[in-house]
C-alpha cells in the first residue's frame, strides 16, 4: 500500500511538473498561429496563420540573428568544455588542500551575482577591442558560466577508479595521451550535459548581448525578438512565432543528448 502511495506521489508531482512545462510552450505556439487583432491564450485558432512564422523571419530579420547565436553558441560550449574539463581534472589530482582551496573559488561564481562584475568586464573588452564582437561577447559567458561546468567535472572524476590511469601508466601512456585516449571518452554523459547546460544559457541569453553588443548586425536572436515591440504596438503573434523559432533549436539538441544527460546527472551519485 506504501509503495503505491509512494507510486502515486511521484506521479502526481511529475504530471504537475509537465504541465508547468507544457502550458507555457501551448501558449506560445497557440499565440503564434492567431491574428494580431484576436489574440487569445486561451483559444485555439480555427484558422491558423502559419505565416505569421515566414513574417517572423522577414520582418524580424531573424536569419542573421540566427547565424550569430550559433557562432557565439559554438565558442561558447566548445571553449568552456575545453577550460572545464582540463581545469576538473588538474584539480581533481592536484593536493589535497590546494585544490579544496581552488574548487571554493571556482564555486564562488556561482554564488556571487552574474550582473555584478559588468562594468569592470565592459571596460577590459573595451580596451582590447572585443567590444561588439562575437568573441568578446562569448568570452564573458564562458567566464560566467564556467564554475557550473567545473563542478560538475570535478564530481564525475571522482567516480573514475584511479586504477584506471594506473594501468594507462604501466602501459607507457604519458598524461596527455592518457587523459585524451582514456580519460576524456569517460566524461562523455557528463559532457553531454554540461554540453545542454552552457547551450541553454548562451542560447537564450539576453543580458550580455544587448549590452556587449552595440550594432544591429551583431545582435543574437533574443535580442533580435525586440523588432517586434515598437512604443505603440506589439505584434504578439509575430514574436511568439518568433520566439517558437527560437527555442526549437535547443529542443531538437535536447532530444538528442536527452539519455546522456540522465547518465551525467546520476553519474556522480555513486562512487566507484
Amino acid at each position: 500500500m506504501t509503495t503505491n502511495l509512494q507510486k502515486a506521489f511521484i506521479y502526481t508531482i511529475l504530471a504537475i511538473a509537465l504541465i508547468i512545462v507544457l502550458v507555457p510552450m501551448g501558449v506560445m505556439i497557440t499565440v503564434s498561429l492567431q491574428t494580431s487583432s484576436s489574440v487569445n491564450p486561451l483559444a485555439l485558432p480555427r484558422d491558423p496563420q502559419w505565416s505569421n512564422y515566414v513574417e517572423a523571419l522577414r520582418t524580424g530579420n531573424l536569419l542573421p540573428y540566427f547565424s550569430n547565436s550559433i557562432l557565439v553558441l559554438v565558442i561558447t560550449t566548445a571553449v568552456a568544455i575545453a577550460i572545464a574539463v582540463l581545469a576538473a581534472y588538474g584539480l581533481h589530482h592536484g593536493r589535497r588542500y590546494k585544490s579544496d582551496v581552488l574548487s571554493t573559488f571556482f564555486l564562488m561564481g556561482m554564488i556571487l551575482p552574474a550582473f555584478s562584475g559588468t562594468i569592470p568586464a565592459f571596460l577590459v573588452l573595451r580596451e582590447i577591442h572585443l567590444l561588439n564582437t562575437h568573441i568578446g561577447l562569448s568570452l564573458i559567458q564562458i567566464a560566467s558560466g564556467l564554475a557550473l561546468p567545473i563542478f560538475l567535472y570535478v564530481n564525475f572524476f571522482k567516480t573514475v577508479p584511479r586504477e584506471i590511469e594506473e594501468a594507462a601508466v604501466v602501459d607507457g601512456c604519458g598524461p596527455w595521451r592518457t587523459f585524451i585516449r582514456i580519460i576524456f571518452p569517460l566524461t562523455l554523459p557528463i559532457t553531454a550535459t554540461t554540453v545542454i547546460v552552457v547551450a541553454i544559457n548562451s542560447w537564450n541569453d539576453f543580458f550580455n548581448p544587448l549590452i556587449y553588443l552595440s550594432s544591429p548586425e551583431m545582435r543574437t536572436l533574443p535580442v533580435g525578438l525586440m523588432a517586434f515591440k515598437s512604443q505603440y504596438n506589439t505584434n504578439w503573434p509575430q514574436m511568439f512565432a518568433g520566439a517558437t523559432l527560437v527555442a526549437l533549436p535547443i529542443i531538437i539538441l535536447y532530444m538528442f543528448v536527452q539519455r546522456f544527460i540522465i547518465k551525467g546527472m546520476v553519474g556522480g551519485a555513486v562512487k566507484g
